[in-house]
This record gives C-alpha cells, structure tokens and sequence, in this order.
C-alpha cells in the first residue's frame, strides 16, 4: 500500500507492509478423523474447515469464509479452525474480525506465538497500541527469535514517537535474521526523519550487501538518496530495484522522478509512462500517485514540446 506524504515530486516510500510480504495466510488442513475418536461435531467441523481452506488456496475468499464460519459453528472448541477464520479475516484486512478469533485461540492456547503474533498484527493496523504491544511480547516470550515480532514492535514505537524503542527493535530483527529487509528499511528512513543521514545510508548499504537479489532493497537506498538529492544515484539504485523486481511500481514511479531531477526529461517521461501503464487500475497502488505521474508527464511534455504542444496519449512507436 503506498502513503502519500506530500502532493509533490516527494518520494514514494511503503511505511506500512502489510500487503503481501509479512502476515503470509497460513491455512492448515487436516486429515479427516474417525467417527470413533473425533464426536460428530468435530468430524464435520473439520470437513467445513477443510472446504474453506480449499477455496481459500483457490482464490474463492468468500466461500472460505463461508465454510469456516460453518466449521466454527459446528465445534466452537476447535482452535484450528478459528485460526484458520481469523487467517482469511487478516487477509481481507477485517482486522477487528480477525482478532476476535485470535483472542479466543490465544485464550485457549497460551504457548500459541503465531497466533500472538498475527493478534498483535491486527491491533497494530486499528492503532491499538498497547494491546498490539502485549500480545507480541506475549509472542516472544514463546519464541525469542520471532524476529517479525520485533519488527511490529518497532512499527508502533516509531508510530508513537518513539525513536529510541524502535531503533531498539528494528535493530534486533536484524540481528535475528539479517535476510529480512524491512526493518532496513523502516530503520533507514527513522534516520533520516531524525537528520541522521550518514547513519541512514549505512544502514541501506548494508541492506543491499545483505540481499543483493532485494528490489525492496535497492529502492529503499534510492529513496534515501533521493532524499538526500543524490539523484543520479537514486536513479541507479531505482534501475537496480526493478531489475531485481519488475513490479515495484514505487520505483518505477521514483526513477522517473530522479530522473526529471537530474534533467533527463525524455528519460522521465518515459519511466513515468511506464509506471502509469503499469500501475493503472491496480487495488495495491493508490491512484492518485497515477494521476500525479500523470501530471508529471504532461510538465515533462511541455518542456520538450514547448506549452502549447498537444501531449500524445501514447509515446510514438520507434521508426524501423
């Protein structure tokens, strides 16, 4: 999901990573039992919640729901299907429905750390910060070395303020797993929010050195040298990025605007266009960052052409 901090050529960073890469839905399945050891209940408990994890893994959320919702009805003691619920509910980001589910799991299973973890997930995107702080802490305490834990426990000092904390945190999920580039990132960008720029770029160097194949990576050292207004720099890292990842639409948009930066108004144009071919119509990127790469085209256009050129919708085919 991108966050727009400002109407203007300011880069375009990811401070929240919900979308795909951290909370992974993971639904499990399980053979069915025998009328002898499982009551009748629990037997067509787990047929439903079988059905929904089915349907969940081909695409079909809403006929997941349905048979989850069922499962649960069926046995309301069976803790695997509500986790399973409370996975589809974070999913489709229904965040208060998810931690209901997960509050009745954490309940009954204490030593549960996956379910603390993904309950704090759910607190964190309602900004309930010191139940989400609980209930990862609760996670670590059963698994020290969760270090996305550490990572969410970060997010909510550094969205309360608190520098120190987050730092604190951000750094310990490095240590715990050095492969795990967003709290690079997010550590990265705390620095620079705080005028400490040397630090900053050590911390994104050191991403990239780490995971050299990460487009997250390299566009992250592009927004902070964009920052930085060390354009031609951002620009490359930005190219890396989206040879590392083709779909990183925020740095497609980002090395366009370096670009322009850097006086390479051809060269803009044509990233941009590519970000707006791209990223049109897609639910993960916010439109308006569409129409402002838009607007951008048509100033880049104006300057080429001259103010009283009419733009083309597409760019001209190349001649043979």
């Amino acid at each position: 999901m991108f966050t727009i901090t400002r109407k203007d050529d300011s880069t375009m960073t990811r401070p929240r990573w919900l979308r795909h890469g951290l909370v992974v839905a993971l639904l499990f399945a399980v053979p069915a039992c025998s009328r002898i050891t499982c009551s009748q209940k629990r037997h067509r408990a787990i047929e439903f919640m079988n059905k929904g994890v089915k349907s969940y893994r081909d695409g079909i959320p809403a006929a997941a729901l349905r048979d989850l919702k069922r499962a649960v009805e069926e046995d309301d003691t069976y803790m695997t299907a509500h986790y399973n619920l409370a996975k589809v509910f974070q999913d489709l980001k229904k965040w208060e429905d998810a931690s209901r589910h997960l509050v009745r799991v954490t309940s009954i299973e204490p030593k549960n750390s996956r379910a603390f973890y993904d309950l704090g997930t759910c607190y964190l995107h309602v900004k309930r910060y010191d139940l989400a702080r609980d209930a990862l802490n609760k996670a670590l305490s059963v698994q020290p070395k969760l270090y996305v834990a550490h990572y969410r426990l970060g997010q909510i000092a550094q969205a309360q303020d608190k520098p120190k904390d987050a730092d604190r945190h951000y750094r310990k999920a490095i240590q715990i797993n050095a492969r795990f580039v967003k709290p690079f990132v997010k550590l990265g960008l705390l620095y620079l929010n705080y005028d400490y720029p040397d630090l900053a770029m050590q911390v994104m160097k050191s991403a990239v050195a780490i995971n050299k194949d990460s487009g997250e990576a390299y566009n992250a050292l592009g927004a902070a040298y964009q920052m930085l207004k060390q354009y031609d720099k951002a620009a490359d890292a930005f190219k890396r990025a989206l040879e590392n990842q083709r779909d990183l639409y925020d740095a497609m948009y980002n090395r366009g605007i370096a670009l322009a930066s850097l006086g390479k108004l051809k060269e803009a144009e044509k990233a941009l266009r590519l970000f707006t071919r791209a990223a049109r119509g897609k639910k993960s990127v916010d439109q308006e960052w569409v129409r402002a790469a838009q607007d951008k085209i048509s100033e880049l256009y104006g300057k080429q052409h001259g103010p009283s050129s009419v733009m083309p919708k597409r760019l001209p085919k190349r001649a043979k």
